[in-house]
């Protein structure tokens, strides 16, 4: 996460965040723990056919459900099923011996990944989030996620520094649609402008746009 202390703080005064790869990282990688506990349920499938697999059938979700199919009337537990149940098939695995394990093996997944087990927090994140919230910025996470992003982040203890938590689905719309930051610029309150406001995170093309939160038009 970058150093912060040095922004002008008369300026400032809501930061927000991205979470993955920003605030915390899966644990181990993703595809190496699908490929651990589909072993351990006898499910032979490679960490290459995984992640690629994986890759091609997100996109598909994101294409044919996006917002994890919140139109379709999917709940974003299903279209994670869905996500999971497809990559293993295309990875190679037997659809017998898979549908036989997959409703354990799913649950294992998703629940691995809502537990703070399931990630790694950088070391410099609760330095920086308890130095901010010290010297009184509001902070926020903005996430292309779902709304577990909320309970991961309670779980990590990191939702204590956090003035409020917007995910995609709850949204519904991501990242780096205009929209989606109005949106989190509505949910800091009218005190503070979009020139009050600095965007964190890994996005390239977010953070070379510089003023993401300059969208909304003052009145």
């Amino acid at each position: 996460m970058p150093k912060l202390m040095t922004m002008n703080q008369s300026r400032i005064k809501l930061i927000t965040f991205d979470a993955f790869n920003t605030l915390f990282k899966p644990k181990g990688g993703m595809s190496q723990l699908y490929v651990q506990e589909a072993a351990k349920m006898g499910i032979k499938v490679s960490l290459e056919d995984i992640n690629r697999n994986f890759s091609l059938m997100y996109k598909h979700q994101v294409e044919h459900y996006p917002f994890y199919g919140r139109a379709q009337g999917m709940t974003s537990k299903t279209w994670w099923e869905n996500l999971v149940y497809t990559t293993f098939i295309g990875a190679g695995a037997p659809k017998s011996d898979l549908d036989s394990v997959f409703t354990d093996l799913f649950e294992t997944l998703y629940h691995r990944f809502t537990n703070a087990q399931g990630y790694d927090i950088f070391v410099d994140v609760v330095p920086n989030l308890k130095a901010l919230h010290q010297h009184g910025f509001r902070m926020g996470v903005v996430s292309n996620s779902d709304e577990r992003i909320v309970e991961v982040l309670q779980n990590l203890q990191l939702a204590k520094y956090l003035d409020f938590i917007m995910s995609s689905v709850d949204a519904g719309c991501e990242k780096p649609a205009t929209e989606f930051f109005n949106t989190a610029r509505a949910m800091a309150g009218p005190s503070i402008s979009a020139k009050q406001i600095l965007h964190v995170g890994d996005d390239e093309e977010i953070q070379l746009n510089l003023s993401v939160y300059d969208y909304p038009q003052e009145h």
